[in-house]
């Protein structure tokens, strides 16, 4: 077998790498991609259904939305919440097959487990509609105004949409009657009035991660709102929830009529009023305190002070320089306490 020099076995090597070499560029090379032709003008555009595609309103399919209130319970204003119960109807105008009825929500209810219902009890095909019928229950949040309490008067907002934000559809009222209230439906302490059903939206201040069309600065949602007034009945609150004011009053008139033991009426009419307003904070929120109920503390607690400092006055300074001046005063005393305390309540009654 013949012997291969040393120098040409080296010039075997270099020439086997170089052509590994180029086999390895060779085969990572970019395919050339042959250039697209340019569409012509009339060739129109193909929809691959993108998913920022939007169709206009006039494409929208029309839902039509009526409910007739059955019960309104659980009227918490501590967690600021109610209860309801309705029957919901709709009406869809459009295909059968595609019929968003089975995904409406109550959007401003508070959905835990199986806390918020919503049931089909039956669907009818008409020639020009399809009609659902839906028993709803649900808790509701609300935010309560309680600043005149107990002279406020409260609006019972029920929101109605669908599950997806985005889908195309628009909400509206059925034409006749939108909103009605079952005549047997009672609520202890408030007076019902009229209630209403209106087309209305939600604003989504974020465009959920999908790109908005040109021209739309925010995103709307339609949803579909029932509102229902309700006025408080106010002399059924003012006994049992400021009769610890009541009996403040009176000791305090008291103890400007009798002469022995008014330290004791005085302290007894602070600790009454002291836990009246203790009481009325563990029934309400904070709120319904920087209203009507803190004026009417902040005037109970000054009249007792102004008691307290003017019979100091009359018995103690007055009554040393001039008595018969102090026995004038002391006369005084008992009306201009009752008028101003009486004044004061009227003024901040709303």
């Amino acid at each position: 077998m013949p012997v291969v020099p040393h120098r040409l076995r080296w010039w075997i090597a270099l020439v086997a790498a170089a052509f590994a070499l180029t086999l390895a560029l060779g085969l990572q090379r970019p395919s050339v991609q042959p250039p697209m032709a340019a569409p012509s003008e009339a060739s129109e555009e193909i929809d691959w259904g993108a998913p920022n595609a939007q169709p206009s309103l006039a494409e929208e399919q029309l839902l039509q939305v009526g409910a007739y209130i059955t019960n309104i319970s659980e009227i918490d204003l501590r967690e600021d919440q109610f209860s309801i119960e309705l029957l919901l109807w709709t009406l869809w105008h459009g295909d059968p097959d595609q019929n968003p009825s089975d995904q409406l929500r109550v959007l401003n209810g508070i959905y835990n487990g199986d806390i918020q219902r919503f049931e089909r009890i039956r669907r009818d095909q008409a020639e020009a509609h399809s009609w659902s019928l839906y028993k709803v229950r649900s808790p509701v949040v609300k935010r309560w105004r309680l600043q005149r309490y107990p002279f406020d008067d409260q609006l019972l907002h029920v929101q109605i949409g669908l599950d997806d934000p985005l889908q195309p559809v628009n909400l509206d009222v059925v034409p006749q009657a939108p909103c009605s209230v079952t005549p047997s439906l009672l609520l202890p302490g408030w007076t019902l009035k009229d209630p209403s059903g209106y087309a209305s939206s939600i604003s989504l201040m974020n465009d959920l991660g999908r790109p908005v069309s040109d021209g739309i600065a925010v995103r709307r949602q339609p949803t579909v709102s029932f509102d229902l007034p309700i006025q408080r009945r106010s002399l059924l609150f003012v006994a049992p929830d400021f009769l610890g004011y009541l009996l403040a009053v009176g000791l305090c008139c008291m103890s400007l009529l009798i002469t022995r033991s008014r330290d004791d009426l005085i302290l007894a009419a602070v600790v009454s009023a002291g836990g009246n307003y203790v009481f009325i904070a563990g029934n309400l929120p904070v709120t319904a305190m920087t209203g009507f109920i803190g004026n009417l503390q902040l005037i109970i607690f000054l009249g007792i002070l102004y008691v307290v400092a003017a019979d100091e006055l009359i018995d103690n300074q007055l009554s040393l320089i001039n008595t018969r001046f102090a026995e004038g005063l002391r006369v005084l005393l008992l009306p201009s306490y009752v008028a101003m305390t009486l004044l004061g309540i009227w003024w901040i009654i709303p």
